[in-house]
């Protein structure tokens, strides 16, 4: 089958509960400074990808649905008793007739159409991964040493060895205030592409315990035996988790009423 006779839709889990920035997805700051709410945001630059057929918002929140039926979106209520994001996206994803599903938190406003057109083109072209995900390049030894920035370690093919909050790889012989030259230390972005197949099948693999170590679903993935495509990209995401976080959100995407 070709590629343009594949379905890939892409699925934005929301929830209201977030731990640090509660309702952020739906804060009427965002609304009246940038004109748009944030989920609103993500929502539309997934629109943009010519690789996607379907957007869906998948909540288990009235609040939420209320947000995105007002702005026009295509909303899916879920099962309030998941545990992840990842969960909420497959029974989404189980009611639907899709080959692929892209999975892209409602945090995301920096998300672009052209990077889930790239992370498309690759994994339907795909043979020995059933996931795909986006990587960029580390700035900083700041941002290097940070346990809230997810690193990752490639093979010579491309696909992922190990993810971790910690600082991988190691670097023995360095100087504690510069990065390397030499080879490139890799940041995780959260957007995948899933096969269906595989995304219904996730949530039944056994747990290990590094996942449960480092907090990071991914490492399931790697320790069942699968492999994960990583795509690096020169674009920058920057999650909206925290009040300074929504902030610089609120000044880069504030429009001119309001400068």
């Amino acid at each position: 089958m070709g590629s343009n006779n594949l379905k890939t839709v892409a699925i934005i889990p929301a929830r209201y509960a977030s731990t640090r920035l509660p309702g952020k997805l739906i804060k009427n700051e965002a609304k009246k400074y940038t004109g748009k709410f944030l989920v609103e945001h993500v929502y539309e630059k997934v629109k943009e990808a010519k690789s996607i057929q379907e957007v869906f918002i998948a909540t288990d929140d009235e609040r939420i649905s209320d947000v995105v039926n007002r702005f026009g979106g295509c909303v899916k209520m879920t099962s309030m008793n998941h545990k992840s994001g990842t969960d909420r996206v497959a029974e989404v994803a189980s009611n639907l007739d899709a080959d692929f599903i892209v999975n892209i938190q409602g945090d995301e406003p920096d998300v672009r159409g052209d990077m889930i057109d790239d992370l498309a083109k690759v994994m339907h072209a795909e043979k020995k991964a059933p996931v795909c995900t986006f990587a960029n390049e580390i700035k900083s030894m700041d941002e290097f040493t940070d346990p809230n920035v997810v690193k990752v370690v490639l093979d010579k093919d491309g696909y992922a060895m190990y993810f971790s909050r910690a600082s991988i790889p190691y670097i023995r012989d360095k100087d504690n205030n510069s990065k390397p030259t030499s080879f490139p230390l890799l940041r995780h972005l959260g957007i995948y592409i899933y096969r269906k197949d595989f995304l219904l099948a996730f949530s039944s693999l056994p747990v290990p315990t590094i996942e449960e170590a480092e907090k990071l679903e991914q490492l399931r993935i790697l320790s069942n035996g699968y492999k994960i495509k990583v795509v690096i990209t020169p674009y920058v995401c920057e999650g909206v988790d925290t009040p300074d976080d929504f902030e610089r959100f609120l000044a880069k995407y504030r429009i001119k009423n309001y400068i």
